[in-house]
């Protein structure tokens, strides 16, 4: 029942490709689900995401590419490490649990759920802190995802000022993409890169807690998310091997349809924690609207 339920919504996600509608579905599908077939849910994760973001890869010149990882990379760089200080300050001010506000921190940072996931090992993070990370982290995303295309049109910004400010001031991969989308597509191609390239600091923030715990834990390239790699491939082949234009046409709609089809799988492993307060609600709030207040800033000064 539930199998079928959830082929014919992904069916209807591929087929309307809006980012809006992909959530929507996937929050209320997610509401009457059973908890163990959310783990079954689970074990799917966000491949079709990162396989969409790939697949868009095809479509971006290495030009583009390499103009927007030249121009923007120092700025994305100086936004991650401010707002990573910004994070320990908060925490340390509001007098927070250490390893969730290393998992916020890092989450706010870089991206996202996967930040805090790729250390909450490393810091030995509790089961609760990391769950209430996550669902906070998706509960800024999903209102991000509605209201950025919205303030992005009102205040008549460009395709790459949107794309920029997408990739600043979300937190996941899937919701930078998506705002970006909602958009227009080349924002969201902007975004997805620019995204991209705030993902990479994931490898120097092992690094880092790796050294500050003295866990012994070798880091490796191989550490960076998989779907990074052949992101960069995917740019690669389509800019040095000719390929027909109905290649391009056909990968850049799959990427579209993938990235919703991981939208919608995200908002259905979802959960309602009953044990947030107000006290925890506070601290990734605050910071989230200082982070967005300094992307919009950073936008609108260029």
């Amino acid at each position: 029942m539930y199998k079928l339920l959830i082929a014919i919504l992904i069916i209807l996600v591929a087929f309307f490709q809006n980012p809006i509608i992909s959530l929507g579905l996937g929050l209320l599908l997610g509401i009457i689900l059973k908890d163990n077939f959310k783990e079954f849910i689970s074990n799917i994760g966000s491949i079709p995401l990162q396989v969409g973001i790939v697949l868009l890869g095809f479509s971006i010149s290495f030009n583009k590419f390499s103009d927007l990882f030249m121009n923007y990379f120092p700025i994305i760089s100086i936004f991650v490490v401010m707002t990573f200080l910004l994070g320990l300050f908060l925490g340390k001010l509001l007098n927070l649990d250490k390893e969730f506000v290393y998992l916020i921190s890092s989450a706010t940072a870089i991206c996202g759920a996967s930040a805090a996931l790729a250390i909450s090992t490393i810091i030995n993070a509790k089961p609760n802190q990391i769950s209430l990370a996550v669902f906070i982290i998706f509960l800024m995303n999903t209102i991000a995802i509605v209201l950025f295309p919205i303030v992005g049109k009102f205040l008549e910004f460009t395709d790459i000022q949107f794309g920029l400010f997408s990739a600043l001031a979300i937190h996941d991969t899937a919701s930078v993409v998506g705002s970006g989308l909602l958009f227009s597509d080349n924002a969201g191609e902007i975004s997805a890169t620019l995204k991209i390239s705030r993902t990479l600091w994931i490898l120097p923030l092992i690094i880092m807690f790796t050294f500050i715990t003295k866990a012994k834990k070798s880091v490796y390239f191989n550490d960076l998310p998989i779907f990074i790699i052949f992101f960069f491939f995917a740019i690669t082949i389509s800019n040095i091997i000719f390929l027909p234009f109905q290649f391009y046409d056909i990968t850049k709609y799959l990427s579209i349809s993938f990235i919703n089809i991981g939208i919608f799988f995200i908002a259905l492993q979802s959960k309602i924690e009953k044990e947030l307060n107000t006290g925890i609600l506070i601290y990734p709030i605050f910071l989230w609207l200082i982070v967005v207040l300094i992307s919009f800033i950073t936008v609108a000064s260029l």
